[in-house]
């Protein structure tokens, strides 16, 4: 559900810039400044000052994007982990999955854990280098959002439709409340599209399971931020990314990536990190084999050098 919070911003930026000069002007300069928040949020958490640059964005390149989970008391995870590969001489973008519970080597911690837990341990800094080492690969970009950010993007929307594939019942991020959902097509809200992408324990695919929803409300969202009548909720948009993303991207990058990568972004081609599920010491794992980190380091790469 996080590459929403990249995708929605380009489209909505794309969107104003093509809607006309006047309204178009205003709003370029209210996401430059939402933009810079976004990079001022990134500095705190991960030290490094992000630097000015200009049309730095060469050739292919690659994003890591993780959606972060608070819960109320415990410290943050990263319930969402996304690769992100985005080719403008295939004009294609290649994305795949990490399952937030594949038992990974965190740097620095003395036995294997859930990737999930990096988050909690080192912010993004340690996800970006946990999942570099797995996969043998330098991401370009990093890309942070948290759940509050895309509860507020889908009310702002006026909520989504998906077509469920079968009922089930969800308790929110606290335990305060269950929701449930019918089988096929129904409206969810912001509080209701939350706990409906988070929800795996009840679907038998589990994480596989999971990302098909999130991918479910992300294309919602898309159609959604192409009507004109949300164009008019910009601003509200960039102000809700603003608070609620981190990210190395500059506005020049962003730029950059719309006259030069746009056609890119209209072809997607995913994948699945194969494992299998298994419980050790009573907590459950995603196991994938080096053969499989390694066949997805290699999809990477071809896709990076791709002409």
């Amino acid at each position: 559900m996080w590459k929403a919070a990249l995708i929605i911003f380009l489209t909505v930026f794309f969107a104003v810039v093509a809607a006309g000069a006047g309204y178009a002007y205003y709003l370029y300069n209210e996401a430059s400044e939402n933009v810079e928040k976004m990079n001022q949020n990134y500095t705190e958490e991960v030290g490094i000052p992000v630097e000015a640059r200009r049309n730095s964005l060469r050739g292919s390149v690659s994003f890591l994007i993780a959606g972060i989970g608070d819960r109320p008391g415990e410290p943050g995870l990263a319930d969402v982990i996304m690769a992100v590969s985005i080719n403008p001489d295939d004009e294609s973008m290649l994305l795949f999955n990490i399952p937030r519970d594949t038992q990974v080597s965190i740097p620095g911690r003395n036995k294997p854990e859930k990737i999930n837990h990096a988050y909690s341990y080192g912010g993004m800094k340690l996800v970006k280098e946990t999942a570099e080492q797995k996969l043998q690969h330098s991401f370009d970009f990093v890309m942070e959002a948290n759940m509050q950010g895309f509860q507020e993007i889908v009310d702002t929307l006026g909520g989504v439709e998906v077509d469920n594939a079968f009922a089930f019942s969800q308790n929110n991020v606290g335990n305060t409340k269950t929701h449930h959902y019918d089988k096929g097509l129904i409206e969810l809200n912001g509080e209701r599209a939350l706990d409906y992408v988070r929800m795996r324990k009840k679907d038998p695919r589990g994480d596989l399971g999971r990302n098909e929803r999130q991918q479910q409300v992300l294309k919602a969202l898309l159609q959604k931020t192409r009507s004109v009548e949300n164009l008019l909720n910009g601003q509200d948009m960039l102000n809700i990314l603003g608070e609620n993303v981190k990210t190395n991207m500059t506005m020049d990058d962003i730029r950059t990536l719309f006259t030069s990568y746009r056609s890119a972004l209209n072809y997607t081609r995913s994948f699945e990190l194969e494992g299998e599920n298994d419980t050790q010491d009573g907590v459950s794992y995603y196991l994938v084999s080096e053969q499989e980190w390694q066949k997805a380091s290699l999809r990477l790469e071809n896709h990076q050098k791709k002409q």
